[in-house]
């Protein structure tokens, strides 16, 4: 009997051995799939949000692009620069700030610290109190020859350009 009782035993074993390993390589299976399918999920949610950044980047550069390139025409004179008046860049500067400074969530750290060096240190000369500052912008005959020009102009500007806005 006990050759029986263990070939039975055997024999059970067998049994349990034959479907426990398909149904843990079923179970195995779908938590795989399962992992898959989220990690898939998670980059779909990830490529959607950067595309969304990209398009909201561009809206603001297009909002941006424009007046910042008046500010540098105006400093560096070229351009139709003799049109514009010290107070209208004074102006763009302020608009252009509350536009970047409304949007910063979408820039990178680096992106808004090239901009914020720009705007604050190289084109414009702001006071500690973080007034809207005076332009960096030379005072010679060209500038006193043109159309934008005032005498509440010269207390406006710093009369001198900075030595790195030509790399800009």
């Amino acid at each position: 009997m006990d050759d029986k009782k263990f070939s039975r035993m055997i024999e059970i074993a067998k049994i349990i051995v034959s479907i426990t390993v398909p149904v843990m390589i079923g179970v195995s299976g779908f938590f795989v799939q399962q992992s898959i399918t989220k990690f898939q999920s998670k980059q779909l949610i990830e490529k959607e949000i950067s595309a969304k950044l990209a398009d909201r980047r561009l809206t603001v550069y297009d909002q941006i692009k424009q007046p910042l390139n008046q500010i540098y025409c105006y400093i560096e004179e070229v351009g139709d620069w003799e049109n514009i008046s010290v107070s209208e860049i004074k102006k763009t500067r302020q608009n252009i700030n509350a536009i970047m400074y409304s949007n910063r969530a979408i820039w990178s750290p680096e992106t808004f610290r090239l901009y914020s060096e720009y705007i604050d240190n190289i084109a414009f000369q702001i006071s500690d109190a973080g007034v809207n500052g005076r332009i960096n912008a030379e005072i010679n005959q060209a500038r006193l020859r043109s159309s934008g020009w005032n005498e509440e102009a010269r207390t406006l500007l710093t009369g001198y350009k900075s030595a790195n806005h030509h790399e800009i």
